[in-house]
């Protein structure tokens, strides 16, 4: 039987990996609003809320992984 390769590895994307991030608030970007995270799609983008707006919007969990934690919240 062969090993499967890192490609096949890291291709899967598997929700309950992540599932500690749904409730967290974060910045986009540096200095961008802040913004809830609400759930997954089935495709593991991210539903996220932005807090001033209500503007719900899919993003890529790269880039969420890579948002700072918002401190405050408005």
């Amino acid at each position: 039987m062969q090993t499967s390769g890192f490609e096949e590895e890291k291709s899967t994307y598997r929700s309950e990996d992540h599932q500690g991030l749904i409730g967290q608030f974060r910045n986009l970007g540096s200095s961008g609003p802040a913004y809830e995270i609400m759930g997954f799609e089935a495709d593991g983008r991210v539903i996220i809320e932005v807090v001033y707006s209500g503007e719900r919007v899919v993003e890529a969990l790269e880039d969420v992984l890579g948002d700072p934690t918002a401190e405050t919240i408005p």
